[in-house]
């Protein structure tokens, strides 16, 4: 019996969206883009661009009405911003 309920907990903890404000918080900048990647998994939505030595990606991560947006200049955290969208009735 203990460990059905031990299986339930642990299928109820990994269907729990990375895409909340806790994770967001855990972002730091100057973290680097794999541990970003290690702690949110892969972005819904990313560009990026190098030049000269220099470069730039923008990541978002969406789930429902959250979205989590990354900048990273040469591979760490920038800038960061989080969002989510109050439905209304």
């Amino acid at each position: 019996m203990s460990a059905v309920v031990l299986m339930i907990a642990g299928l109820m903890y990994s269907c729990q969206s990375r895409i909340n404000q806790a994770n967001f918080e855990k972002i730091e900048p100057g973290m680097t883009q794999a541990a970003v990647l290690d702690l949110l998994g892969e972005p819904t939505e990313s560009s990026s661009v190098n030049f000269a030595g220099l470069s730039g990606t923008a990541s978002e991560w969406t789930d429902g009405d959250t979205t989590i947006a990354i900048q990273f200049f040469n591979g760490k955290v920038k800038f960061k911003t989080f969002s989510k969208s109050s439905k209304k009735p």
